[in-house]
């Protein structure tokens, strides 16, 4: 036992600023296309929407171009304004054109991953949009550290995480059992209770400070936020795991 063989991590407000790159892409667009002139209630409308359906994307009630589509029509429809699908399919298209500009790893995300590279293999297990996960590991300076078998899409599997059998084709594409890998991710009920339920040990980070402070509210607890913690959280698992 000891030092894990693999260490999964989570993508999404876990290694890179998704909050922030919908933040900045977002204005990007409307700017473009609306020449900034939008209330200025649609970037927290639409957010607000876009979590919403998120909960169902997750339970896979509708799919990612039904998600994309009503947070927009959604959102221009509580302004007052009756859109349509094909002005949603251009924003949406105009917004994937912002990635490259706005997107960004956490400060200390690619100090992490190096470090957790020297001695173990490293995996990404999301529920991100299948479309858009290897993308934003090129952008960010990632890729190098995780080959595409690496990556676990939970969309490509057919259910999302917390499911046990997200979590199983992780393990099975690295060839690990589950009890010699460990999970790192923000949410607490996919990333932490999710892979703990399937024999897996489970670290709790949320880097973003905002976001720690809004889960720490709803969940109760605190979660780890610097590398620092983490580093010191995976060397006293595996002195557990050693003894």
């Amino acid at each position: 036992m000891g030092r894990y063989d693999v260490i999964f991590l989570d993508l999404d407000h876990t290694l890179v600023d998704t909050r922030g790159q919908y933040r900045l892409g977002l204005q990007q667009v409307i700017d473009r296309l609306y020449q900034g002139n939008v209330p200025d209630a649609f970037i927290p409308t639409f957010l607000a929407h876009h979590g919403e359906l998120w909960g169902q994307y997750d339970q896979r009630q509708i799919t990612m171009k039904d998600l994309r589509r009503e947070r927009f029509l959604r959102t221009w429809r509580d302004l007052g304004v009756v859109r349509t699908v094909d002005e949603a399919d251009a924003f949406q298209a105009a917004y994937d054109e912002t990635f490259e500009s706005t997107l960004f790893a956490y400060p200390e995300t690619l100090a992490l991953v190096q470090a957790l590279a020297r001695q173990h293999r490293l995996g990404i297990i999301t529920n991100g949009s299948p479309d858009l996960q290897e993308r934003k590991l090129r952008i960010t300076g990632l890729a190098p550290y995780f080959p595409p078998n690496s990556i676990t899409v939970s969309e490509l599997v057919g259910l999302a995480k917390p499911h046990p059998s997200v979590y199983q084709s992780a393990c099975d594409a690295m060839q690990v059992h589950p009890t010699d890998a460990l999970m790192i991710g923000d949410n607490f009920r996919a990333d932490v209770e999710g892979a703990r339920a399937f024999g897996m040990d489970a670290i709790w980070y949320v880097p973003d400070p905002e976001m720690a402070r809004e889960m720490t509210e709803k969940v109760g607890q605190k979660p780890l936020s610097t590398m620092a913690e983490v580093l010191a959280e995976v060397e006293r698992l595996e002195q557990r795991r050693a003894r």
